[in-house]
């Protein structure tokens, strides 16, 4: 009976480690080899990404575009997380209004936003109604379309960061803030010493949960602004695959987006430890 039960054990453990690797790594595999492939083994398909000005461009809007997008998702997570988790009851409608831009799906969400941003758009009617002068949100290769692209992500996506500081701040006990209150705390001291230190382990997590998927933006762009107006590593791959026809270097652009997550994310998991370590919060550490 104990053979039999090691045996299907392994069997439940080697069955989703296979469809793993057929699924995963057997394309990853595939596709670092294809980059390789250039008439044999060679780094011609990495040498014509890095001489690409397009793809510098899109190295720093994939950069530029997660950080501003990711500050822009705290600060109003955290708002609407305090919001909902005051004691003032909230109506029905801010609920929904705060939860509803993530729960739209995605494609439906962003051809909403592309007709409120362009040139004859709801947003540009609205200024012309009011007596202002409508402007180009969208014009390929201007900061106000990447600034357009970074608020309609934030808007989004933020409810996921909202969710998840909304269970940080539900773990945190009353009796603290009744004590911070007590001793004549006002909300900004209750906030600093109480909430945000008390919040930390939701705060990483919501970090790095959503700074992954900031950097692997795609979508956001590819309908807002095209593959070239705000390029990012994604969309400058696609347009490699599908308009340029050039595989080889694409997947080449794919494994240097790959290796930008990887990095980045290690970076973040190792500054945790390290504050760890050294006994500090990561929100004072990663600050520091």
């Amino acid at each position: 009976m104990n053979q039999f039960g090691r045996l299907l054990k392994l069997v439940f453990l080697c069955v989703p480690l296979a469809y793993l690797a057929s699924q995963f790594a057997l394309p990853l595999v595939s596709g670092i080899v294809m980059s390789f492939a250039a008439g044999g083994f060679s780094l011609a398909n990495y040498g014509f990404v890095l001489h690409d000005p397009l793809f510098w461009r899109a190295w720093a809007n994939n950069l530029i575009l997660p950080a501003l997008s990711l500050c822009l998702e705290f600060v109003l997570g955290l708002l609407f997380a305090l919001l909902l988790s005051s004691a003032r009851r909230v109506s029905i409608v801010t609920e929904i209004s705060i939860l509803l831009p993530f729960l739209i799906p995605e494609i439906v969400f962003l051809s909403i936003a592309r007709y409120i941003l362009l040139p004859r758009g709801y947003l540009n009617g609205a200024l012309f109604s009011a007596g202002f002068g409508g402007a180009g949100w969208l014009n390929p290769g201007s900061g106000l379309a990447l600034a357009s692209v970074i608020v309609v992500d934030a808007w989004h996506v933020t409810p996921v960061v909202t969710l998840v500081l909304l269970g940080g701040l539900q773990t945190i006990p009353a009796e603290l803030y009744e004590a911070a209150h007590l001793d004549g705390a006002g909300a900004v001291a209750r906030l600093r010493h109480v909430t945000l230190p008390f919040l930390k382990p939701a705060l990483f997590a919501a970090l790095l949960l959503r700074g992954v998927d900031a950097l692997r933006i795609f979508s956001t762009v590819l309908v807002l602004t095209g593959a070239e107006g705000t390029p990012v590593l994604s969309t400058y791959a696609y347009q490699l695959w599908s308009d340029a026809l050039e595989p080889r270097v694409a997947m080449a652009a794919s494994v240097m987006l790959a290796l930008l997550i990887t990095l980045l994310s290690l970076a973040v998991l190792v500054l945790r430890r390290r504050a760890g370590a050294r006994g500090e919060g990561s929100w004072e550490y990663l600050a520091a």
